[in-house]
């Protein structure tokens, strides 16, 4: 059978055979459309059958035998290259493709035939023939693409803005656009062949280390850094450096390009400095401070040193603000950061905390001299400041702790120089005090308290946390109780403990409470609609407000809007105020004034102080909570047990309800179920928690239990 015949007859298993090979060849192109791949490969066997068919003359052959066969074999060829390069196919790639071809139809046709003759052979050699020239076709138009393509590329580059350059695997420039050239002060035919070390470019190293890693790993490599200009302009530049490879999977070159972001590295710097400074003062704020504070503790602890910090508060500055305006106020505030800043060296911290009151840093300086600047400090911000043609006088109080004898931590080294700042103010003012052990329960934290406590009212300082009450039979969520926070602005989280004494000297608790009801009676609406059912909501409360009535009156208006045929907020008090109240013959339980609704009671520190037990009947008690000093040693087998049980069984007797506080061990919980405590709360189960918070285990509980 004739050559042409057989490819003719045989095509689709030759273009199967094809298709197999070009796989192999080119991995990458699995998944390409087959049937586009064969429609392709039948264009050059169609070619190859009408050329073996076509009668050729002598002149013809010889003009093939130099490559100068029919003009009909270019566009094929030229075909075949374009599609090759686009796929992304290397000319190695396209040349073992065609010999591919070549070789599966002969050896096809071989076996075939079982033997050639002369003529076979001729058909052979024409078949060669027209396979060469697909070849030089196609070599030829993927060569003249990719040139272009590379041309292109090239005045990309170079007109590109951004820095671009190739480097060889060791370093030397291959190519660089006109922005590199510029970037490196030099020509291109001053860079290429060099490496930036023979250059003396500045950042030869830096350049070098990433090149070297990146061939290392065959990973991209990123590097910021900061470039000066030959005009002695700076810029930040951001740096890839990314391999290339070759068909061997082998690295030939690394790119590297750059970008200006010194918008991007001002916008950061302008937000790291407006997190850390103070707009008005230019001074560290807080956070830079307390950071700054950390390093020199670390640092005196290291050294075995001792430092000072200092807390100065302007008197006399509320009523200079008032009266000349809150910008002239801003501008003394600036002036006092000023003419403190001059008064300290270079390696000491300045900073404000907020509105009058400025901290200092003082390293390597013990009492004596941190007393001596102190008092250089006071004598300085006595002088007077000139205000929008005003002159202004303010003094200054100024507390002192040094380190380590004034604290050994920062918060107690905070803590202390406030209280002796306080201390001085309290005084009198105009003065520097250092601390001493004597003021760790002055007034003058009480006076603080008193004054920040104002604005902890105003601006929503306070929160409600919620603990959870457990029913200790099924061990799930049966109510909560509702606990004061006081989000401090210069000390954290406080508890009720540390200024319930000094709101109730000030006479400030029936807001408090009017918070923490309003808050309560919000949250049992809102868990209502959850659970489907009310959520017991304990209240702690003041006696000094108790027995006023005013509370109770405050208790109706909320009572009201939540719309219960009863209450499910309990009150509770401790045994003092219980007796107060008693003494005074005011009954709240009957003094709500609403059908229908008592009032809950419950009885806080229950078995610690002394209370009567008629009083249990008489306030109508729905529930005592047993001090968390009985319930710590409970389930031991001693006294505590037995005083447990005794309470317990007589609580009982009179229907009132036992919750234990302070549960914290499996052990307790166990004791308290055999005796037949109702309720549980300690962190055993949880510690308070954010409204947010409690919710989601509100949430969580009732899955469990459904």
């Amino acid at each position: 059978m004739k050559l042409a015949q057989f490819i003719q007859t045989n095509m689709e298993r030759l273009l199967e055979d094809w298709e197999e090979a070009v796989l192999e060849i080119a991995p990458e192109l699995k998944g390409e459309d087959s049937r586009a791949l064969r429609d392709h490969a039948r264009e050059m066997l169609d070619f190859i059958t009408e050329d073996l068919l076509t009668f050729q003359s002598k002149e013809e052959v010889a003009r093939k035998a130099v490559g100068k066969g029919k003009h009909l074999v270019s566009g094929i060829g030229e075909k075949h290259g374009k599609h090759r390069l686009r796929q992304e196919m290397s000319m190695h790639q396209l040349v073992q493709e065609l010999r591919a071809l070549r070789a599966r139809v002969t050896k096809a046709w071989g076996d075939e035939q079982g033997g050639l003759t002369t003529k076979d052979i001729d058909e052979l050699v024409r078949f060669n023939e027209a396979i060469d020239q697909l070849v030089a076709t196609s070599m030829s138009s993927f060569s003249a693409l990719k040139n272009q393509v590379t041309r292109l590329f090239e005045t990309m580059l170079k007109a590109s803005p951004d820095p671009a350059a190739v480097f060889e695997p060791d370093g030397k420039y291959l190519f660089l656009n006109d922005a590199m050239a510029g970037l490196v002060d030099a020509t291109h035919r001053d860079v290429v062949g060099k490496t930036p070390k023979q250059l003396n470019l500045e950042l030869a190293s830096g350049i070098h280390d990433a090149i070297t890693k990146s061939v290392t790993t065959g990973q991209t490599e990123r590097w910021e850094h900061r470039h000066c200009f030959p005009s002695g302009d700076e810029a930040y530049l951001e740096c890839q450096f990314v391999p290339v490879f070759d068909d061997r999977n082998e690295i030939e070159a690394v790119v590297k390009t750059s970008r200006n972001i010194t918008e991007r590295k001002q916008a950061e710097h302008q937000i790291w400095r407006s997190a850390n400074f103070d707009l008005l003062t230019g001074l560290p704020n807080r956070r830079l401070f307390i950071d700054r504070l950390e390093q020199t503790l670390l640092e005196a602890q290291r050294l075995d040193s001792s430092f000072a910090l200092l807390f100065v508060d302007l008197d006399g500055f509320k009523q200079a603000n008032d009266q000349l305006g809150h910008k002239a106020g801003d501008q003394l505030l600036a002036m006092v950061a000023e003419r403190l800043v001059t008064r300290v060296r270079a390696m000491d911290t300045v900073a404000r905390l907020g509105g009058d009151e400025f901290t200092l840093i003082l390293k390597e300086t013990d009492r004596e001299g941190a007393e001596e600047a102190a008092n250089a400090l006071l004598t300085s911000l006595e002088r007077t400041f000139e205000v929008d043609s005003h002159r202004v006088h303010v003094s200054s109080s100024i507390g002192l702790a040094v380190f380590p004898g004034g604290g050994t931590d920062v918060d107690q080294l905070m803590h202390n120089a406030d209280q002796a700042m306080y201390a001085a103010k309290e005084q009198g003012g105009q003065q520097v005090q250092a601390y001493d052990s004597s003021m760790a329960q002055s007034k003058a934290e009480d006076l603080r308290l008193s004054r920040e406590l104002d604005d902890a009212l105003s601006e929503n300082q306070l929160e409600v946390y919620y603990q959870p009450i457990i029913d200790i039979r099924t061990g799930a969520i049966y109510g909560a109780e509702a606990l004061l926070r006081w989000n401090h602005p210069h000390k954290g989280l406080l508890t009720p403990a540390t200024f319930l004494s000094t709101t109730e000297q000030h006479r400030i608790p029936d807001e408090i409470n009017a918070y923490v009801l309003e808050q309560a009676v919000k949250c049992q609406i809102r868990w209502r609609d959850l659970r489907g059912e009310a959520l017991p909501i304990h209240i702690n409360e003041s006696p000094t407000t108790f027995v006023t009535q005013n509370l109770v009156d405050q208790w109706r208006a909320r009572l009201t809007q939540i719309g219960l045929n009863e209450s499910w907020i309990t009150m509770e008090l401790t045994p003092a105020a219980f007796n107060v109240i008693h003494a005074s013959g005011f009954n709240p339980s009957k003094s709500l004034g609403l059908p229908d609704v008592r009032l809950k009671l419950a009885v806080n520190d229950f078995g610690i102080e002394p209370f009567s037990l008629l009083a249990l009947q008489e306030f109508e008690m729905d529930s005592v909570k047993i001090d968390r000093e009985l319930i710590k040693d409970a389930g031991q087998g001693g006294k505590p047990d037995r005083i447990l049980k005794g309470i317990i069984a007589m609580a009982h007797a009179i229907d009132v309800q036992v919750i234990a506080v302070g549960v914290e061990t499996d052990e307790q919980l166990q004791f308290l179920s055999r005796a037949g405590c109702d309720y549980a709360q300690g962190f055993l189960f949880s510690k308070p928690l954010r409204q947010d918070d409690f919710e989601e285990l509100l949430k969580r509980d009732r899955q469990k239990t459904h």
